[in-house]
């Protein structure tokens, strides 16, 4: 048995989920002080409850910035908490602060690996490791209303992607090669194809 060596994340992820914080937090705000201001500014002075919408911009500027900041805090301790490992069976993959996460996903099931970049992660140049099983659809499926899921496990974080890639692959393939080869008959075209995926193993090996 190899022994199972976990691996973390890249630590520019950090960076990243901070850039998509600050996205997304900075459009609620964005929405927030428009709808308040200008009501505001459209609003009568002689109106009294003309100041209400003030008191909304500011308090809702200070809940936005507080839950921003949780969100970064979140950050913290959630990426030490992210790791994967490449085992004898399958992918694991472990995450979660209070909520743990705890997947492995077989050699055996996997159909495809893709490898794909957000427009954060392409400032970055990290990038997702997705593995998809026959359950989970194909790369790129799984869009709004088609029925298809997401990818069965995500790594998150990669700096160089393929040769995690083709690491994960080959261990597939060997994963195939040895369900039922032993229970392959010693004749004829049985033998050919029992030969052909000895050859196809003895390449990989050696790679």
């Amino acid at each position: 048995m190899v022994e199972r060596v976990w691996r973390t994340l890249d630590a520019t992820a950090k960076k990243v989920w901070r850039v998509k914080g600050i996205i997304l937090f900075g459009m609620i705000w964005m929405f927030l002080s428009l709808a308040t201001l200008l009501g505001w500014y459209y609003t009568s002075p002689s109106d009294p409850d003309r100041d209400i919408l003030l008191w909304v911009f500011l308090i809702g500027t200070v809940i936005v910035v507080s839950v921003f900041i949780v969100y970064n805090i979140w950050i913290l301790m959630y990426f030490p908490r992210y790791r994967y490992a490449l085992g004898d069976e399958g992918i694991l993959i472990q995450r979660g602060i209070w909520w743990k996460y705890k997947r492995t996903i077989p050699y055996a099931r996997i159909q495809h690996i893709s490898v794909d970049q957000g427009p954060v992660e392409q400032m970055f140049r990290l990038y997702r490791v997705n593995s998809y099983t026959a359950g989970t659809g194909s790369m790129g499926g799984a869009s709004a209303g088609s029925g298809i899921t997401g990818p069965e496990g995500q790594i998150l974080g990669v700096r160089s992607p393929e040769p995690l890639k083709e690491d994960i692959m080959k261990r597939v393939m060997q994963s195939r090669m040895g369900d039922g080869v032993n229970d392959i008959s010693t004749g004829g075209t049985s033998k050919e194809i029992l030969e052909e995926l000895r050859a196809i193993r003895k390449n990989l090996e050696k790679k």
